[in-house]
Order: C-alpha cells, then structure tokens, then sequence
C-alpha cells in the first residue's frame, strides 16, 4: 500500500491550461505559488499547483475526498484524505512523505487544515465538534471537543481553522453563522457576528481566512459577500456582489477563502476562483 501511494503521490503532469472541476480550499507558499484543491469528492480529489499567474505547475492526484489544505514553514504540503480518514503530508514536489492522525470511523463530513509557525498542525473535524493538534512529528498533543449548542463555549460544525499572526486561532463554526478566535490552549478569546443581509446576521459562513497584515475574513455563501474584519472584530468593509457589481460569476458563493503573502484575497465559488487586491479590486478570475 505505501508503494501504490508513493507512487500516486510521485507523479505529477506537465504545465496545462487551467480546467477545473471544483475548486475549493488553497494555500500559498513563499513564492507566491497556489495550492488549490480541485474536487467534486465523489470521484475525484487532485492538488494543482499554479503559479501566481494562475499557469499549472503540477497536478497531484491519488487522493479520495481531499478537503483541507495547508502548508507548513518549510514548504511542506499537508492535506486530510476523506477516504483514508488521516493526515497526509507532501513535499513540495508532491511526494508522500508520511500520513498521520488517524481518526476512528473517519472524519464523517469536511475535516480542515492549519499549520503554525512552529509545523504544529490543527485539524478540525465539523461533524465531531472536535479539534486536534499535533506536533511537527505528527504525534498528538491536543485534543478540544465542545458539547453542539451555540452558547459561548459550545460549537456547531466547526469547519475551516486559520492561524493567526500572533499565534491565536480563527475558526469558523459554520452551524451558528459566526467566527471565532482561539488562543493556542483551544479558549474562546473573541466571537466575530457579522453584519450581512438581514444586518444582524451571517448568511451562511462558509469559510474564514486571515491574512499576513491580522486582517480576518469571512465568507458569506448565502449572498455572494466576504465580511472584512479587524483583530478586534470590528467589521471593516464588504466585498462581492454589492452595489450592482456582480464580481462572483454565479450565486450563492464564495465558500472557500484564502490570502497570499501580499495579503491578495482569493476566493472559491465551486466554478470558478476570483483573485481581489487588499483594497478589494477584481484582479483576476479562472475557471
């Protein structure tokens, strides 16, 4: 078995033009390139690796149900397999160098990614209300679960998880429209309640991300929005289709979010990823 999977993991095709399934969560390493994760789940789970002009690098197949994605300082490639209920961990060539964190009875929904700036690795797991961590080694050394409700302590289908500049955690609890922010020892140190449409609520939070700069986003999938917020949670501005501007090209959407090192907003709709300045302009869409 380990192999078949090295060799899976080993090859990669040459430089294509762009054509994706269904693009969801990405990563960036410090050259800028992207790691997107292109996946219908059912049939098909690969990595693409794009250079910042959007041109495919490589294309990482042999993944059944991939769905988080993250990077680790030295560039390393990590990414949970639906299929194998565990952790797998890529070189930036795409080779298989280990597979951890294995969970009895599987992840049973969306089990997503973050890695810290000491290769400490967090996995959220939706359905379990569960986060672990685990140290560079890939040996467990933290496990948070909350009881499913939606008071200050509890969680509803925690999903995608970011780290912060200052080493505190954001979460998205998808189940109760909100974000979170996390010390390192799993306490809620902040609840982010968006502003949306009706004005007291996220639509549907379908993903958050933090930027270089501690700026914190929030996908708003129900009306085609990214709330913008500070540190602190106060919101800072709105991004999407506003205004008679429609910058996503279908609705609802985004419900995948990511920011480079140049604090670029990129964000995934399920057709197509749509790349934004910091001050919020289209710069790019692929398909």
């Amino acid at each position: 078995m380990t192999l078949l999977l090295l060799a899976l993991f080993a090859a990669f095709s040459a430089p294509c033009h762009l054509c994706l399934v269904q693009p969801d969560n990405m990563a960036f390493d410090a050259a800028g390139n992207v790691y997107l994760l292109d996946t219908n789940q059912a049939s098909q789970s690969r990595i693409l690796k794009l250079s910042p002009d959007g041109t495919v690098l490589a294309d990482w197949r042999g993944f059944k149900s991939a769905v988080g994605i993250a990077l680790d300082p030295e560039g390393d490639v990590y990414v949970t397999d639906g299929g194998r209920a565990q952790i797998l961990e890529l070189s930036r060539h795409g080779k298989l160098l280990r597979a951890f964190g294995h969970l009895a009875g599987g992840f049973q929904g969306p089990a997503h990614l973050a890695v810290d700036r000491h290769g400490d690795v967090y996995l959220s797991v939706a359905e379990r209300n569960l986060i672990e961590k685990f140290s560079p080694d890939g040996t467990l050394i933290a496990s948070w679960h909350r009881h499913k409700g939606s008071g200050r302590d509890q969680w509803n289908q925690p999903q995608t998880i970011s780290v912060t500049p200052d080493g505190s955690l954001t979460l998205d609890d998808w189940g109760n429209d909100r974000v979170e922010t996390l010390s390192l020892a799993g306490k809620t140190l902040l609840i982010f309640r968006a502003i949306g449409r009706p004005a007291s609520k996220l639509g549907n939070s379908s993903g958050t991300c933090v930027g270089p700069n501690g700026v914190v986003y929030a996908a708003d999938y129900d009306h085609g929005l990214v709330q913008e917020f500070d540190a602190h949670s106060r919101r800072l501005r709105t991004i999407g289709n506003i205004g008679g501007g429609k910058l996503f090209q279908t609705l609802p959407g985004p419900y995948s979010l990511a920011v480079d090192g140049h604090n670029d907003l990129y964000s995934a709709d399920g057709h197509t990823v749509v790349k934004y300045s910091p001050a919020g302009r289209l710069l790019a869409r692929w398909n």
